[in-house]
């Protein structure tokens, strides 16, 4: 057992799910200082949701890890980096969609 990749993972799954019920987003600086003209034009409910899925499976990835001990670090590594492609296509999908857009 990785209690390191336990105690990462559990911090991610957790920010995720608390992200996803969009209890975080107010506290980032950057939507403190952002003009209500811009946040009116953002549907935030979807977007948290989106978000937060995504540092949960991230955290989900961890934790295995941890558990796991035939989730080899070449494993891990291939995993991680599915994600980060996963996310890049995620973030590509969010900036071309209507879909997180009041407008």
């Amino acid at each position: 057992m990785d209690y390191v990749c336990i105690f990462l993972g559990m911090l991610f799954v957790i920010g995720g799910i608390i992200f996803a019920f969009g209890k975080i987003y107010k506290h980032l600086s950057l939507w403190k200082i952002m003009p209500d003209e811009e946040k009116k034009k953002i549907k935030i409910a979807p977007l948290c949701k989106n978000i937060g899925a995504m540092i949960t499976l991230n955290g989900i990835i961890f934790v295995v890890k941890g558990f796991c001990t035939r989730f080899s670090d070449h494993m891990f590594t291939v995993a991680i980096i599915l994600w980060i492609i996963v996310a890049g296509i995620d973030v590509f999908y969010i900036s071309k969609s209507n879909r997180y857009s009041n407008q």
